[in-house]
Order: C-alpha cells, then structure tokens, then sequence
C-alpha cells in the first residue's frame, strides 16, 4: 500500500469519528493525559547498500520486525472543532533472520544470522477531533533513532549513533470504559543516514512504516 493512500485513510478516520462524536450531545471534551502501551509492527527495507557492507543478499536481511510503543500525551488547548497535545513516544522493534546456504553438492546448511534493530524517542506534536469517550489523531515530531543491522557472527559494540528521525502518522482511541481504551497507530519513520565507523558500517537515509495497536489510560 502506497503511503499516500494510507494517509488519505488516516484523514478520512479522523473526520469519521470526529463527525460521530460531535453527534453524541452527552460526551464530553478529551481527556487531559493520556498513557499509551501497543504492540507494534515494522516494515524494514532491504538495502543493497547495507547488504554489501555486510557481505550478504539483500534479500537476506530481515523485514518484519516487532517491537513495542510506549508514550504519554498531554492536551492542554481545546476548542469546539479540534484539541492541541503535545507529549512524546518511545518505539523499539526488531527481527532476525538466519541464511540458508546451499553448496556446490546442493547440501544446505545454517548461514549466519542478520539482526535488524530499531529504536526512537521523539516528542509529537498532534492534532485531535472527537470527545473523550473517542477521538481520532494526526500527529508528528522530530527526534532521534538508531537503527542498527549485523551479523551475528561478526557482532560490532553496540556504539551505533544515534541520528535525526522524523515521524508522522495518526490513528484514534475508543474508549470502552472510564479509563481504558483500544488504541491504534499508523506512523511512517524518516530517519537520517549514519556515517561509517571503525566497527559499525554506514547506514543509509531510512523510511518505513510501523502498524501499533494496544491499550491507552486515563
């Protein structure tokens, strides 16, 4: 799915929901702070830059990771149409995966194993239309990441620095009960390229997309 298309899906979720919530005279304004706990799901590239670093296809490197999002938001401006949060995320995910080699004979054996690490922390900037017992959200932030992928065999110190992310996206919140809700994320990550080192070989501009879903308090 192309990522303009996504986003065309998010905007149209969010005045969705703002339009049914606006149609419920009972409900109240959004809550004032938010928790977020979701499981999550990332879409990584296969470089062949990064493959030739490490000595391997490209389509050996690993392209689903899982992870985990955490985040705290605030809301402090509200008005009739649209409520203003400010607050800040952390995301991790990752994945293995092991080559199969197959030899002259055609007998296959285990290869070595490829790592793909991702984390980010950012604050966020975001954009919310609903009541408190449901909104839907736009939002983004500029911070940092570090995202890291190695060969098991030839494992480099964990000094990888960490560069520019932009993240972007959006996703709402149901709120079943007085203090707990469902809530999903679907965000898009930009991350800035990282220069060679003595032990960590270079890693290119990176963008992908991570799916969360989980549990928000109040």
């Amino acid at each position: 799915m192309q990522y303009s298309r996504v986003l065309w899906m998010i905007a149209i979720l969010a005045i969705g929901l703002a339009a049914d919530a606006g149609a419920q005279p009972t409900a109240g304004p959004i809550s004032r702070f938010v928790l977020d706990a979701r499981g999550s799901w990332a879409r990584f590239k296969q470089t062949p830059a990064l493959a030739e670093a490490l000595a391997v296809e490209a389509t050996s490197l690993p392209t689903r990771g899982l992870g985990f999002t955490v985040g705290a938001h605030w809301y402090p401006l509200r008005t009739r149409h649209i409520t203003f949060g400010i607050g800040a995320e952390l995301a991790r995910a990752g994945d293995s995966r092991t080559i199969k080699v197959t030899d002259a004979a055609g007998v296959q054996t285990t290869g070595p194993t490829i790592t793909t690490t991702f984390t980010s922390f950012a604050p966020q900037l975001s954009f919310n239309f609903g009541r408190d017992e449901g909104w839907s959200y736009v939002s983004g932030g500029l911070g940092s990441a570090r995202i890291t992928t190695e060969r098991e065999d030839k494992a480099a110190p964990d000094t990888a620095a960490r560069t520019r992310a932009l993240n972007y996206g959006g996703g709402a919140r149901w709120f079943n009960s007085p203090r707990l809700a469902f809530t999903f994320d679907v965000r898009f990550y930009a991350i800035s390229p990282r220069e060679e080192t003595a032990t960590v070989p270079a890693y290119p501009r990176a963008k992908f997309m991570v799916l969360s879903a989980g549990v928000a308090f109040r």
